[in-house]
């Protein structure tokens, strides 16, 4: 009974205990896990220090755009309000062309009317311009008419008040 109560005495001693071997064991298989954890801890870091990196990055490139659209749409106004000045010059320079244009060609159509208009009463007759040399009296016989009829028809004071260039009206 002896030899049953030490064999049970090894047994609850060793039963419950942990050999040297396995308590090392043990140790390597926990450093072994913490390395494993260290390094997973590690990489996990990394990746989310990538992540977080990447988040910066992408919250950068979106202010970035903002500050781009605002500087391009700031620019952009700028050039169409230098557009829009330069059409208003533009449009005022077409006013002032067309009022000289309508002023000029209304003082052609008038003195194109003064110069057919029948004088002193006449209703019908012709222009013409006096030529180097010309006499009233040529003039006259060459369209038929009487010296007379064609200083009274100009306001003329004589037969000899003509001048070159003058325009005479012929009445018929």
């Amino acid at each position: 009974m002896k030899t049953i109560v030490l064999m049970l005495m090894v047994v609850a001693m060793t039963g419950g205990c942990v050999t040297l071997q396995q308590q090392r064991a043990e140790e390597a298989r926990r450093a072994r896990d913490v390395a494993a954890l260290k390094a997973d801890l590690y990489r996990i870091k990394e990746e989310s220090g990538s992540a977080s990196a990447g988040y910066e990055q992408v919250y950068a490139d979106i202010a970035r755009l903002r500050t781009e659209q605002a500087d391009g749409e700031r620019a952009l106004a700028a050039r169409l309000d230098e557009l829009e000045i330069k059409l208003r010059q533009q449009d005022a320079a077409m006013q002032a062309m067309h009022k000289q244009i309508v002023a000029e060609l209304s003082k052609k159509v008038s003195d194109v009317i003064k110069s057919q208009a029948p004088a002193a009463g006449r209703e019908y007759g012709r222009e013409h311009l006096i030529k180097q040399g010309e006499t009233l009296s040529e003039i006259a016989a060459a369209y038929g008419v009487t010296v007379n009829a064609i200083v009274r028809a100009n306001g003329l004071k004589d037969a000899n008040s003509i001048r070159l260039g003058q325009k005479l009206f012929i009445p018929e």
